[in-house]
């Protein structure tokens, strides 16, 4: 359902991302061929990567400053994936959207 709907649109992922799917891959038993589907699937929807820049380290900061204030947290790597999607003009794509719409003007995929 998913892929029908963001078929022939380029897709990006942050690092974080990456990061945390590489950590579940590596915790999986049988982390080599989990590793070889994931990059496969990298390759084949030519997926870009996202490094972490100064301004999205900033975007971070506004996010999470804010959040605390109005004593509703999210966890660093989620801010950094936020702040990512933010700074690009992405929409973020995640099965968690409550948990996400905490951070204002972030477009979500529905």
């Amino acid at each position: 359902f998913l892929f029908e709907k963001i078929k022939n649109k380029p897709i990006n992922i942050s690092v974080v991302t990456l990061i945390e799917i590489e950590y579940g891959i590596t915790k999986s038993s049988n982390p080599e061929k989990r590793r070889k589907e994931f990059q496969a699937f990298i390759d084949y929807f030519s997926i870009k990567i996202i490094p972490i820049d100064s301004k999205i380290g900033i975007e971070f900061i506004k996010i999470k400053t804010e959040l605390e204030k109005k004593k509703t947290p999210l966890a660093d790597f989620d801010l950094l994936i936020a702040a990512t999607a933010k700074t690009n003009n992405l929409m973020l794509v995640t099965k968690n959207q409550k948990h996400f719409k905490r951070v204002k003007d972030l477009m979500i995929f529905e």
